[in-house]
Formats: C-alpha cells, structure tokens, sequence
C-alpha cells in the first residue's frame, strides 16, 4: 500500500501538468484608449478687425474694411460726420470682443428685447483731401464709399455726451433719431440722462 502513493502522486501531477499545457497563455492586456469625449461648441473672443486704408475707385474712395465697434453683427450709417451703428449680436460661437475705443455705445431705446446696442463714433475716418460725404454699403460684406462733399449747410456737432439711443425715429419719444442720439424737448423725452441742447445726453456730476 505505501508503494502505491507515490505513483498515485505521480499520475496527480502528470495530469496536472498535461491540463495546463492545454490551456491558453494569458494575453497581455491592450491599454485601454481614453474615450473620445462629447464634443462641446466652444466660444471664441474676436477682436475687431483692423479698419483698411481707402482706396480711389473713379471718382470716390471706398474703404472695404471700415472701423466697426466690436467684431458683431453690425449695420451703420454716416452723416454729418457722425457714424452710427446698430446690432452687435454676435456670430455662432463668437464672443464679441473689445469695444473700438473711438465708439461710445449703449442699449437702443424703443425696441425692448431684443438686444441691440447703438454706437456712435463722432470722430470716423474719412480720406484726405477736403470734405467728404460718406454711405456704407452691405451688399458685400460692409464697406464705406466717400465722394466730395456737396455745398449743403453742415450739420451741427452732435454732443460729446449724447447718448447712443436710437436707429429709427420710432426709438425715441420724441420720433426723433439724429445720428444714433434722440432728439428732445424735455427730459420726458429720454429713457436716461436728461435733455439737453435738443439732444438726451448722459447727466455728469
């Protein structure tokens, strides 16, 4: 009988040998990948762009890429030396950038909810050479075209502390829009600051 357990042991480690070698070798484990994550939309802050120089074209001077208050959405106008701008919403993933120093701006009175800004630039570009008119066109893009100005009695200086206000008429109390500034006959006339010189204007202490 003791005879016989060592055999019984030798058979026990044989066929556990053989089960082993039958097995499989381990596989060394692949890294895992980092999963991709939800792509998210991000914003970008965008300067205004640098306004161009003008350039002759027959018998005007158009500047394809006028100073405009921040790098939103914009439409504008001059007159009188004066240029105003209305809008400022800003392009899908695009945060408005900087205000342009030369703009003074503020919420558009009349138009409640929806957003827009008024600016007013009282100091635009203009090509040299003696007086010029100026119209902004939006057909491509925004560029300002200027020519000579005609003999009409200029405007008066519109306030250094008007209050960018208005687009339309209809934005002001008194239905009147002069340059991106309310006209008025009291301070009833003004959402803000007070009348002025026919215009509302920021009160300073």
């Amino acid at each position: 009988m003791p005879e016989r357990i060592p055999r019984v042991l030798a058979t026990e480690l044989l066929v556990s040998l053989l089960v082993l070698a039958c097995q499989e070798p381990a596989r060394a484990e692949k890294p895992t990948r980092p999963r991709p994550g939800a792509v998210t939309s991000t914003s970008v802050n965008v300067a205004p762009r640098a306004a161009s120089s003008f350039a002759a074209h027959g018998g005007m001077f158009v500047q394809r890429h006028p100073r405009l208050p921040d790098s939103g959405e914009w439409r504008c106008a001059d007159r009188a030396g004066v240029v105003w701008c209305a809008g400022g919403e800003a392009a899908a993933g695009v945060v408005a950038g900087p205000l342009d120093p030369a703009f003074r701006c503020g919420k558009r009175w009349g138009n409640a909810g929806s957003g827009e800004r008024v600016c007013i630039d009282r100091q635009p570009d203009y090509p040299s050479g003696g007086a010029r008119e100026c119209r902004f066109e939006q057909t491509r893009g925004i560029e300002r075209w200027c020519e000579s100005a005609s003999s009409g009695e200029p405007a008066r200086e519109l306030d250094a502390r008007a209050l960018p206000a208005c687009w339309l008429d209809k934005d002001c109390g008194s239905g009147r829009c002069d340059r991106g500034s309310c006209r008025c006959e009291s301070d009833a006339d003004c959402e803000l600051g007070r009348c002025t010189s026919g215009h509302c204007v920021e009160v300073t202490r």
